[in-house]
């Protein structure tokens, strides 16, 4: 079995309250808001999606590609945790957001994974598994400019 392979850690300082920075990472509607490729997340169980374990299909839109991707709540501890899998033909994804409660704001690492399913997507990995790192540095920072102005507001 090939060995997880960290494909970015993106940090970020936001400047705003903890409880308000997990809200619009984890609520889907607020998601919408900041990110620009989320369409939708459609849950196995509507009464259970928060807890691990639970299941939901998750529709990105990309330029005129439409993704849907199978992914499974492995760890959900609000305001502080949210990690969670999903499996491709390249091999199994891991995205893991933290939150840390500081002085003044919050400090949020974003971090994405994979273990690659075979030594073709390992190669493939290494070679592009970093580009997805720009995609999210502006869906992060797009979180940060929304809840700041957001949070600024009230």
């Amino acid at each position: 079995m090939m060995e997880e392979k960290l494909l970015f850690r993106l940090e970020e300082f936001i400047d705003a309250p903890i409880e308000v920075v997990f809200d619009y990472v984890d609520d889907d509607e607020k998601i919408k808001l900041w990110n620009d490729y989320m369409i939708e997340n459609i849950y196995e169980n509507e009464t259970k999606k928060n807890t691990p374990g639970s299941k939901f299909i998750s529709v990105q839109q990309f330029g005129r590609k439409k993704i849907s991707v199978e992914v499974e709540l492995l760890e959900f501890e609000p305001p502080n945790k949210i990690i969670m899998v999903s499996d491709s033909k390249e091999g199994t994804s891991y995205t893991r957001y933290f939150l840390t409660r500081e002085y003044d704001g919050t400090r949020l690492v974003m971090e994405s994974s994979i273990i690659p399913k075979n030594t073709y997507y390992r190669i493939l990995t290494k070679l592009f598994g970093g580009l997805g790192k720009y995609v999210y540095e502006e869906q992060i920072q797009a979180l940060k400019d929304y809840v700041e102005l957001r949070d600024f507001e009230d």
